[in-house]
């Protein structure tokens, strides 16, 4: 018997038959279904044979106002599902502000797993997944872009980010220019008909997908190889205002674990500042 409580509902990222037989059994159960788009999720219900339900628009403008809603639907035994348009709900998508609202208040939350763009595109694209850093959505602007980019040099572990398509070919241009001959994964379409993964160095990507206009339709999920270089020893103004946040609260050596792993700053040259920080 499926509980009152909120459901978080993983979603097919594209391919239908990737929904899990747990979903829809939670989906079929739900008195009230929350869905960051309720048109687009209603094809997709029917589409299950889900139909007929009591649905409630929760997206990133509303998700604040729809807490009471779904608050009141759990505590009066009614079964709450919440669904993304794609894929696990919060991963980039709406939701963060309701389920941290429900546990503030010790309302049950149950995980519905399945699939995930992050950790299909992962799987399968041959890069290093032991350690990996998901940076969601990369900045719009050219200025924070660039800076998020160039931060990705001295990073030691895999990296992964979406992007769309109207914005992937200005964003491998400025990879190829500033971490250069890095290994790159661009996968595009995940579980559709024109799946893609597309192997490149940095600085081939450009040229790569400007010579025909279908490589870049789709959105796409973004992977880049651990960097190979020598760790920076140049301790960035950011990096030493983070450095000095952090040793008030922790260890010298948990805060230069920390920084380094934000920065690719090696922890050897953090740790005599993190001292001098600490003594001070």
């Amino acid at each position: 018997m499926i509980e009152s409580a909120l459901y978080i509902v993983a979603t097919p990222i594209g391919n239908l038959e990737d929904v899990s037989k747990r979903a829809i059994s939670v989906l079929e159960a739900a008195t009230l279904i929350a869905a960051e788009d309720t048109r687009h999720s209603k094809i997709f219900l029917n589409a299950i044979g889900v139909v007929g339900k009591r649905m409630l628009s929760c997206h990133d403008h509303n998700e604040e106002e729809r807490v009471e809603l779904i608050v009141k639907e759990i505590e009066q035994g009614g079964i709450v599902a919440l669904i993304s348009d794609a894929g696990t709900p919060l991963i980039c998508d709406p939701g963060f502000k309701v389920v941290r609202e429900l546990v503030k208040r010790g309302i049950k939350v149950s995980p519905i797993p399945g699939p995930s763009a992050v950790i299909t595109a992962l799987s399968a694209s041959g890069l290093p997944t032991d350690e990996f850093v998901f940076k969601g959505f990369l900045p719009v602007k050219d200025k924070e872009l660039t800076e998020a980019l160039a931060l990705l040099k001295n990073v030691k572990s895999t990296t992964v980010f979406y992007e769309s398509p109207k914005r992937i070919l200005k964003t491998v241009k400025l990879m190829g220019e500033l971490i250069p001959n890095r290994d790159l994964v661009l996968c595009r379409e995940l579980t559709k008909a024109f799946e893609s993964f597309y192997h490149l160095k940095t600085q081939e990507a450009f040229d790569f997908l400007a010579q025909d206009a279908n490589y870049t339709k789709g959105e796409f999920v973004v992977l880049v190889g651990p960097s190979e270089e020598q760790e920076a020893d140049e301790v960035s103004p950011k990096a030493y205002e983070a450095l000095e946040s952090l040793v008030e609260f922790v260890p010298a050596k948990v805060a230069c674990q920390v920084v380094s792993k934000l920065t690719g700053i090696s922890k050897n040259a953090l740790y005599d500042k993190a001292l001098a920080l600490k003594n001070s």
